[in-house]
């Protein structure tokens, strides 16, 4: 490939991706605001479920890019939600274990349908041919990217990066 027909490209895939990225964002925490969340508390209750246990306060902060403090104040306003429960750990003090509760999970399955259907409405706009493909293509798309940096793995757990 020509190295002008390369630039081009990227161009156009930054700029569609940086669109796309936008439109995403604004719309999903506009989903979001409906079931009272913000896109931090979803990741929070999205960690502690993919999870499947107890997190402490340091690997949710680990899990969602956060900083400790910021993580406080996101699982104080959860737990005030009732989404979250906290306690000590047993075995040391110091420690604060985080639990999805059963309204988190209840929330978590609600927002999901909500995402699906709009997915699936947007789709629908799509020949069938062509949403397989865009489907494969963002496989390769992270595959590649994972590859590429070290440690992108933990932004997109398995589960969820392969579920069609």
């Amino acid at each position: 490939m020509e190295d002008q027909e390369l630039s081009q490209q990227v161009a156009s895939i930054e700029r569609l991706m940086l669109r796309v990225a936008w439109l995403e964002q604004r719309r999903f925490a506009q989903d979001l605001s409906a079931f009272g969340l913000t896109v931090p508390q979803f990741f929070v209750l999205r960690s502690i479920l993919l999870r499947g246990e107890q997190r402490t306060m340091g690997a949710l902060a680990d899990d969602t890019l956060q900083c400790s403090a910021t993580m406080t104040g996101i699982v104080n306003r959860l737990a005030r939600m009732r989404l979250v429960s906290r306690e000590r750990d047993a075995r040391d003090r110091r420690r604060v274990l985080v639990e999805l509760t059963s309204a988190g999970s209840k929330v978590l399955q609600k927002v999901r349908r909500s995402r699906e259907k709009r997915l699936r409405e947007t789709l629908a706009h799509l020949p069938a041919q062509d949403a397989r493909e865009l489907l494969r293509l963002l496989r390769l798309y992270l595959e590649a990217f994972q590859r590429h940096y070290e440690g992108a793995e933990e932004l997109v757990p398995e589960a969820e990066a392969t579920t069609e």
